[in-house]
């Protein structure tokens, strides 16, 4: 659309307000675009590209036409709008920069002015949240010191107590501390002051000294094994471990399966040694009974056919 107007016949008058405002960078890109919207729309088809050109032609002539019947004002006019333009751009020289500045630059005054509020919203309600799980942790916490400082919370306490000292004894004796280890956890807070703290260090200092006791072995032996020339591939080991334990599942599996097999061949049998009911019943009882009484002395002398 651009080329169409620059090409038109130098009849018609230079606006400085249209070169002013075409020298902003903003109204050029938007003109640019609109252009070449035209422009794909008109190439679109034969018969737009026909129409276009038409009226093109038309406004071209009629403005040819009428040049010099409004030139006089149009002068004025566009006098004013260049004025006006010219004000524009020393009260807000923004204008003058491209559009990325000028989109960059507003986001940038937009945020200075909403961030301050959006911050203080959200640091007020991090602020309540903290304070809700604070209030709910320390409820918390007192309900747990209140169910330990009971008769029963007291022998569950002194069972964690003694089951603590009890793991520490076997710690000592199965994996001994190897060289100079710090023993975390030294200072426990005592029952009385706060039965639940106590429990948590107490379950913590236990886990801790295991974890640690764990591996100084493990680094121990594995360091004796490569000062005595073996080396230990650690990846195998794992590998082995792990089909060792397959192997033992898989056997109790298979040693459970042939026990169940065992049991149901012992109920089987046990079954068949069972006597039938029709042995027991009272019709084969009566004529043993009576085959019995038949053979005996006292009857053969009473038979009359003797």
């Amino acid at each position: 659309m651009a080329t169409e107007v620059s090409s038109a016949p130098t009849t018609l008058p230079q606006l400085q307000s249209v070169q002013k405002a075409m020298a902003i960078p903003t109204v050029e890109a938007a003109v640019g675009q609109v252009g070449a919207i035209y422009s794909k729309v008109k190439g679109a088809h034969s018969l737009l590209e026909w129409a276009l050109s038409t009226a093109e032609a038309g406004v071209v002539l009629a403005a040819t036409t009428a040049a010099p019947y409004v030139s006089a004002p149009l002068a004025v006019g566009d006098a004013k709008v260049a004025a006006a333009i010219d004000h524009l751009e020393r009260r807000v020289p923004l204008v003058t920069e491209q559009p990325k500045v000028i989109v960059e630059t507003t986001k940038q005054a937009v945020l200075s002015k909403i961030s301050p509020h959006v911050n203080k919203q959200v640091y007020g309600a991090r602020a309540v949240a903290e304070q809700r799980v604070k209030s709910l942790k320390e409820l918390s916490w007192a309900k747990a010191n209140a169910l330990l400082s009971t008769a029963y919370g007291q022998k569950a306490m002194h069972g964690v107590d003694y089951g603590a000292t009890y793991a520490m004894q076997l710690l000592d004796h199965y994996l001994p501390p190897v060289g100079a280890q710090e023993e975390p956890g030294s200072e426990i807070t005592p029952a009385s002051n706060d039965p639940a703290l106590h429990t948590v260090q107490t379950v913590g200092r236990l886990s801790s000294v295991a974890a640690r006791r764990v591996w100084a072995n493990l680094a121990y032996k594995i360091n004796e094994l490569r000062n005595s020339g073996i080396e230990l591939d650690v990846r195998r080991y794992v590998t082995a471990l792990l089909a060792a334990l397959h192997l033992a599942n898989v056997t109790s599996l298979q040693q459970q399966q042939q026990a169940d097999r065992e049991d149901r061949g012992a109920q089987r049998k046990a079954e068949h040694s069972r006597p039938s009911p029709e042995h027991n019943s009272p019709q084969h009882s009566a004529s043993t009974t009576s085959n019995e009484v038949k053979t005996t002395p006292e009857s053969k002398s009473v038979d009359p056919s003797n």
